[in-house]
């Protein structure tokens, strides 16, 4: 399976991530995702990092073996790949994942992977407590896209709101 991510952050957002992730004006360091990728089961992996702040990282899962699909966030089914996003494949993917995209999540503070419930409206009032408004206004705002497409070309894709992943509301 090949894999594409693409995604960014706001300015509020990027600033602490890259403060977190010691990756100075950058929003990760390309060389240790790169690494931890690998590390955990992709290959052919490329981080590329674009000054805005987005990142785009290919990687190919050739076995089926990483956290995506141990975590059965993605399911194949007799060539056909399916989303199976719930609150336990999410928790799943969070305890599977390495060290750097645990790290990230945590600062979302995300309810799901600390095995807590709250609504969108408690998440992001808890979000703008701790990193204020702009950052509570950039979750609110985010979305996440999966675009699966089969070995038959057939295509499946999925939008959910960040707050609905990150409360595990499904």
């Amino acid at each position: 399976m090949d894999i594409r991510f693409e995604g960014g952050a706001g300015k509020a957002f990027t600033k602490m991530i890259s403060s977190a992730a010691g990756a100075g004006d950058s929003l990760i360091d390309e060389k240790e995702v790169s690494y931890e990728l690998a590390k955990a089961g992709f290959s052919e992996v490329k981080v590329n990092q674009k000054k805005n702040g987005a990142v785009a990282i290919s990687m190919t899962d050739k076995k089926q073996s990483s956290y995506i699909f141990t975590s059965e966030i993605v399911k194949s089914e007799k060539g056909s790949l399916k989303a199976a996003i719930t609150r336990k494949s999410l928790e799943d993917f969070y305890a599977a994942s390495d060290e750097q995209t645990r790290m990230i999540l945590d600062l979302f503070l995300a309810p799901v992977f600390n095995n807590e419930e709250m609504t969108e409206e408690e998440y992001l009032e808890m979000v703008g407590a701790f990193y204020g408004q702009d950052a509570s206004k950039e979750v609110a705002e985010s979305l996440v896209t999966l675009n699966l497409i089969s070995k038959d070309g057939s295509k499946e894709s999925l939008k959910f709101p960040l707050t609905q992943v990150f409360c595990g509301l499904f």
